[in-house]
């Protein structure tokens, strides 16, 4: 996972973490305003706000997309992400605020953050991503770890299977768009498994939260790609 994003941070960085922009022709504040867009538009179906005393985790930051949004709103934003390319990036598109901190997390879990240590974890478009489910089960259970007691969680999981086949990507290029990755003028490794990650059943996502000590609170999307899932640790 890491060599992987490693290598789409060099490519394009702002296109593979906001896949909306024009590839070829991306945007700088387009990019940036849509992690206001974004956080506004995944909290307010539970009608939940970040408070200027909060400490907030965002689970696989990129470059800050998100996590400057959310610092504008929290006292203090720890972002990490797999990526050092990222990372390192990220610190410098930041470097302006001094209420983040960006980790180099291990793909597997939140270690360097400590147990029940924070109010807030965000994740958007991240665990889609990931190959294997049962390591996005793990990143849940170690939501359940870092939050304080009547802490939060707001995060993305996909819930659709077949989408993360890539049978069905393959089947659907277009021989331009071969054509034009070839040239350098279209995104390259979106048919690693990387990039087209996995699907979390319900089941798997319930069994989670349960063992992660977590209260689901409330969720949206269910069955689709963008199944945003709002939890809650209990006092």
């Amino acid at each position: 996972m890491r060599r992987y994003w490693d290598k789409k941070a060099r490519e394009n960085a702002m296109y593979y973490i906001q896949s909306e922009l024009d590839y070829a022709h991306v945007d700088r504040n387009e990019f940036w305003a849509s992690g206001d867009d974004s956080l506004a538009r995944t909290l307010s179906p539970f009608d939940l706000s970040v408070q200027p005393t909060d400490e907030v985790v965002d689970i696989g930051c990129g470059i800050g997309r998100t996590t400057r949004a959310l610092a504008t709103k929290a006292r203090h934003v720890i972002g990490v992400d797999v990526s050092l390319e990222m990372v390192e990036r990220g610190r410098k598109e930041l470097a302006d605020l001094g209420n983040v901190e960006l980790l180099l997390g291990n793909g597997r879990d939140l270690s360097g953050i400590g147990d029940a240590s924070v109010d807030v974890v965000y994740s958007f478009i991240v665990f889609q991503h990931i190959p294997d489910p049962a390591i996005t089960c793990e990143y849940i259970q170690e939501i359940g770890r870092v939050l304080r007691p009547g802490g939060w969680t707001v995060f993305q999981v996909s819930e659709l299977p077949e989408i993360h086949h890539r049978e069905m990507w393959r089947g659907s290029e277009s021989v331009r768009t071969r054509a034009m990755r070839l040239l350098g003028r279209a995104p390259r490794g979106t048919l690693a498994p990387e990039w087209l990650g996995s699907a979390l059943s319900h089941d798997q996502l319930v069994g989670a939260l349960d063992d992660a000590g977590l209260v689901l609170a409330a969720s949206v999307g269910e069955g689709s790609q963008f199944c945003l899932v709002h939890a809650r640790r209990p006092l």
